[in-house]
């Protein structure tokens, strides 16, 4: 059972992926994602995210999970279709069409569409759009 306590988290500081390569995982975060480095230390690059910091681990001996089924990065984006649209023209192969995952107020609902990066972790972007 959980016990109570005063502990108040205020944010998520980092998310941790981990890749076989670093130096090779990053261009598709950078170049293709438009995110900006923050620190390259070769095994361990930090990309900006706003107040986050998504955090490339290198392991040699990784493996990526192989189900659908486990923490899923999810990106907010502006504008979801144009992105989306983006991303698939610039060679990212999503893993269904575009879903709807919620509603967000009058005429307006999420919108979400998972893929992989180049090391095979799943990854999502999701966004608001007018009905």
């Amino acid at each position: 059972m959980p016990v109570k306590t005063n502990v108040q988290i205020k944010a998520l500081g980092y998310v941790i992926v981990y890749v076989k390569d670093a130096k090779k995982a990053l261009p598709f975060y950078k170049d293709t994602l438009g995110m900006k480095v923050k620190s390259d230390d070769g095994g361990w690059v930090e990309l900006e995210l706003g107040q986050t910091t998504l955090a490339l681990h290198e392991d040699k001996e990784f493996k990526p999970v192989t189900t659908e089924k486990q923490v899923l990065p999810v990106f907010y984006v502006e504008d979801f279709f144009g992105t989306y649209e983006s991303l698939k023209e610039g060679g990212v192969k999503f893993l269904h069409d575009p879903v709807q995952v919620c509603e967000a107020g009058p005429n307006k609902a999420g919108m979400s569409a998972e893929f992989k990066d180049s090391d095979g972790n799943f990854l999502s972007i999701f966004g608001i759009v007018t009905k």
